[in-house]
C-alpha cells in the first residue's frame, strides 16, 4: 500500500498519532528536487492530523456568565424579573405561585437552579444529585468540555518543517496570511490549526481578515469602500458582503475568544443570511447569553427552529437558556420533546428526572435514572441520584450500596464531599445521628468550604450543647455561602445561647 494512501486510511479511522508518524517519514524520504511537487500532501494531511488530534468544540462552552463580574459589555444593570440570567429566580404560574420544581429545588453558589447535568463551562458547585457528568456528543471524535481558545493547550513542539523534521510546521510569527488567502483547500485547515492547535488567536483571526478582504476584491468591491457595518476593530476587515459563511463564523469566533461578543454579531447575522446552520445559531445565541440578553437569545433559536424544526441542539440550547433565567417548567417541556425525538438523549433523561424529583416523584425519576444507566452512562452522579431516589422512594436496601458504588466511582475531592454530604442526610433521616456525624466530619475532611455540612455539623455540635463549637462551624459556613438565610438564623440562634 502506498504510504500516503496509508497515511489517508489512518486519519479517516481517527489514529491521528500513527498519521503523523506516517506523514513524518514522507516528509524524510523526499529529495530536494522533489519538494514542491511532494510535499504538499503530506505536509497538509500532518498539519490536519495534529489539528484533529487537540480539538475542542468550542460552540457550547463558555456557556456560565455568572462569574463574568468584570464584563462591562451589559447593558441591563437592573433588569425586569425572567429576562436576565444574573438575577434568575424561579418564575410564577398562572396561579401566582411558583412551580413545585422551582421553589423545591437547591441552587447553586451563583444562583443557578441545579440541573440533571454538568455542562461545559459551568461552575463545579453542585451538589449531587444534579449531575449526570459531562455530556458527550457525536459530532466530532475528540470533542471534551472545556474551555474556548484561550484555554487551550499550546501545540507540542514534535512539529515538522519542510526539509527539517525536527523543527516547526512553519514559524507562526513569519507567516503572511495573505499568502495562503486565495488558496480556499490550505486556508481552511491552515485557520483551524492556528486557532485549535496553536491557540494563536490574533493570528487566526488576520488570516480571516485576509480572505475576507480577498474575496470582497473578487467580487468587485474597492478596499476603501464603505460597508453597511462599522470596522469591528482598527486594522481589520470589514464585514465582507460576498463571502461565504464559514469564513464570517470563523472571524466571529475569533471575536468571541479575544472577548469582542458584540463586535462579533454582524458577521454571526451575515452568516446567517448565507446559510443557516445549527452551529452559527448556537454561536449567536452564546452571544446574548454572554451580554445577559436571554430573551434574545431564545428569538434567535425560536426564529431558528421555524426554518429548521425539531433541530435537537436548538431545542437544547433554548431549554438550558429557559433553564438559566429561572423558567423551569418551560424548560422541562423542552426537555421532554427533546426526549420524544431522540430517546437516547441522557441530557433530557436527566433533567427530566430531576425535575421529577424535587415534584416529590422520586419513583418516576427512578425510572427515568435507571434508563440512563441502561444507556451505559456509568458515573459516580448518577449512582448518588439513584441511591436519593430509592431513600424517597421507599427502596432503602438499595441506598446504601448505590452510595458504595458511588464512592468508589467519585475521582475528586469535591465529588466525594458532596457523596458523604448526601449520605449523612440518609443516615439521619433513618435516624443513625452518629453515622450522620461521621459522614459529615468525612464531608468537610474532603472539601473545608463544603457550606452545608458546615451547618448541619453545627446543628448536631448544638444538639448535644457545645454551643460554642457550634458557632464556629456556623462562621466557617457563613464564610462559605454568606448568602444563606438558614446560616444566618442559626447563626443568630446559636449568639442567644451564649
Amino acid at each position: 500500500m502506498d504510504n500516503f494512501f496509508a497515511a489517508i486510511s489512518l486519519f479517516r479511522r481517527r489514529k491521528y498519532d500513527e498519521c503523523i508518524e506516517v506523514c513524518n517519514g514522507l516528509l524524510l524520504q523526499q529529495q530536494p528536487a522533489q519538494h514542491n511537487a511532494l510535499h504538499q500532501g503530506p505536509w497538509e494531511l500532518k498539519m490536519r492530523s495534529m489539528t484533529q488530534r487537540v480539538y475542542i468544540d468550542d460552540v457550547e462552552a463558555d456557556d456560565d456568565v455568572a462569574e463574568d463580574i468584570l464584563d462591562t459589555q451589559t447593558i441591563a444593570t437592573a433588569p425586569r424579573p425572567g429576562t436576565s440570567i444574573r438575577t434568575a429566580k424561579p418564575m410564577a404560574t398562572a396561579t401566582g405561585t411558583t412551580a413545585t420544581t422551582a421553589a423545591n429545588r437547591p441552587r447553586t453558589g451563583t444562583g443557578r437552579p441545579i440541573t440533571g447535568i454538568s455542562r461545559p463551562g459551568t461552575l463545579s458547585l453542585q451538589r449531587p444529585g444534579s449531575t449526570l457528568g459531562n455530556r458527550t456528543a457525536p459530532r466530532t471524535a475528540s470533542r471534551t468540555a472545556g474551555g474556548s481558545a484561550r484555554q487551550m493547550r499550546l501545540g507540542s513542539a514534535s512539529m515538522f518543517a519542510a526539509g527539517d523534521p525536527t523543527g516547526p510546521l512553519f514559524h507562526i510569527s513569519r507567516l503572511h496570511p495573505d499568502k495562503y488567502a486565495d488558496r480556499d483547500a490550505l486556508s481552511k485547515p491552515l485557520f483551524q490549526y492556528l486557532y485549535y492547535h496553536e491557540g494563536d488567536i490574533r493570528k487566526a483571526m488576520a488570516l480571516c481578515d485576509a480572505v475576507l478582504n480577498r474575496r470582497r476584491l473578487r467580487a468587485g468591491h474597492g478596499p476603501d469602500e464603505q460597508d453597511e457595518l462599522a470596522q469591528p476593530r482598527s486594522g481589520s476587515a470589514r464585514l465582507d458582503t460576498g463571502s461565504d459563511w464559514w469564513w464570517n463564523t470563523q472571524k466571529a469566533r475569533c471575536l468571541i475568544a479575544i472577548g469582542c461578543p458584540r463586535e462579533a454579531e454582524p458577521y454571526l447575522r451575515k452568516a446567517l443570511q448565507e446559510l443557516l446552520h445549527p452551529d452559527v445559531v448556537l454561536l449567536l445565541a452564546r452571544i446574548y447569553v454572554k451580554i445577559d440578553q436571554p430573551m434574545a437569545a431564545l428569538e434567535v433559536c425560536r426564529t431558528a427552529l421555524e426554518k429548521l424544526p425539531n433541530e435537537i441542539v436548538l431545542l437544547t440550547q433554548q431549554a438550558r437558556i429557559l433553564e438559566l433565567v429561572g423558567n423551569l417548567t418551560t424548560s422541562v417541556r423542552r426537555y421532554r420533546q427533546i426526549a420524544v425525538l431522540d430517546p437516547m438523549n441522557t441530557e433530557a433523561l436527566a433533567c427530566i428526572a430531576v425535575s421529577y424529583f424535587y415534584a416529590n416523584q422520586p419513583e418516576t425519576a427512578l425510572l427515568y435514572y435507571r434508563r440512563i444507566l441502561a444507556l451505559g452512562a456509568h458515573s459516580a452522579e448518577l449512582y448518588c441520584n439513584i441511591g436519593l431516589c430509592c431513600l424517597y422512594g421507599g427502596q432503602l436496601d438499595l441506598v446504601f450500596p448505590c452510595f458504595q458504588r458511588a464512592l468508589r466511582m467519585a475521582t475528586g475531592s469535591e465529588l466525594r464531599a458532596d457523596i458523604w454530604y448526601n449520605l449523612s442526610f440518609v443516615a439521619m433521616t433513618t435516624g443513625d445521628i452518629h453515622l450522620a456525624r461521621r459522614c459529615l466530619r468525612l464531608c468537610i475532611a474532603a472539601n473545608g468550604s463544603h457550606g452545608s455540612a458546615l451547618n448541619n455539623m453545627a446543628v448536631l455540635v448544638a444538639r448535644q450543647k457545645q454551643y460554642h463549637k457550634a458557632k464556629s462551624y456556623l462562621v466557617a459556613a457563613r464564610t462559605a455561602l454568606p448568602a444563606s438565610d438558614e446560616i444566618g438564623h442559626n447563626l443568630k440562634f446559636i449568639e442567644n445561647f451564649q
